[in-house]
């Protein structure tokens, strides 16, 4: 049995690894490493709604972390379970649950940024 970190680092490697392969030039990837290495400075200071409707809003590899975020957040055992996206998640329930997303939120990118910074190389 897999703890939640185990399955976070689990996910976020499974994405990571997905975002390099689409990745192709070494702009890109300094991009996304850099804008995984945001997120969460984002998440504390301007809170998950803020932070996810500007990354959605950007497109490109911003909209890819938002829609990892997103696709995290929603599936099964997770405060918004049941929503079709993070962004209609936040709209529709309430600042407790809004404050567990916020936290798990910030755990995830955790392992976002770590594994971003070891698997996406500029090469």
């Amino acid at each position: 049995m897999q703890t939640i970190q185990q399955k976070r680092a689990e996910y976020a490697l499974k994405k990571i690894q997905e975002a390099e392969r689409k990745l192709q030039s070494k702009k890109e990837k300094d991009e996304f490493k850099s804008y995984a290495s945001a997120l969460p400075a984002m998440i504390h200071m301007n809170g998950l709604g803020q932070a996810a409707a500007f990354y959605k809003s950007q497109g490109g590899r911003h909209e890819h972390l938002y829609t990892l975020l997103s696709d995290w957040l929603t599936q099964d055992n997770q405060p918004y379970a049941g929503n079709n996206n993070l962004l209609d998640g936040i709209a529709k329930n309430n600042m407790h649950i809004y404050r567990l997303a916020q936290a798990e939120a910030q755990e995830l990118m955790t392992w976002v940024k770590m594994l971003a910074k070891a698997y996406i190389t500029g090469e």
